[in-house]
């Protein structure tokens, strides 16, 4: 197996999606007094779609792009072909983070619109 720089960052961009995925789902609607329930699972609800898409893509990435590697050496497959499959799925990658992204960002105006706030994290108190 050969790992490209791009499946290393297709791995960095998914843990990185799963922590913002679990500030989502930690988010609690008391700390957002004036905001409704439906209000506030819509919020949610398009968050974690767009945490989601990221996380989904970057690991079909990783996968697609190691498994088309070793299929590609396998089967002998020519020179155009070979770095056609592996650029077709670095176009599906890419087009499913912008559309993540759009996503994303509607659900962060949202957010702000609503007036919904994150749990603050509280460091540790020191002696």
């Amino acid at each position: 197996m050969k790992f490209q720089i791009d499946d290393i960052l297709a791995a960095l961009i998914l843990s990185l999606a799963m922590f913002r995925r679990l500030d989502v789902r930690s988010a609690v609607r008391p700390e957002s007094p004036p905001v409704s329930e439906a209000e506030f699972q819509r919020w949610r609800s398009l968050a974690l779609r767009a945490y989601d898409v990221v996380a989904i893509a970057s690991a079909c990435k990783v996968v697609l792009s190691l498994g088309w590697f070793a299929l590609g050496l396998r089967l002998g497959v020519a020179a155009p072909w070979f770095q056609l499959g592996g650029f077709l799925v670095f176009v599906a990658w890419a087009c499913a983070l912008i559309w993540a992204w759009k996503v994303a960002t509607d659900a962060r105006s949202l957010r702000l619109r609503l007036g919904i706030q994150f749990r603050r994290r509280s460091s540790p108190a020191r002696p």
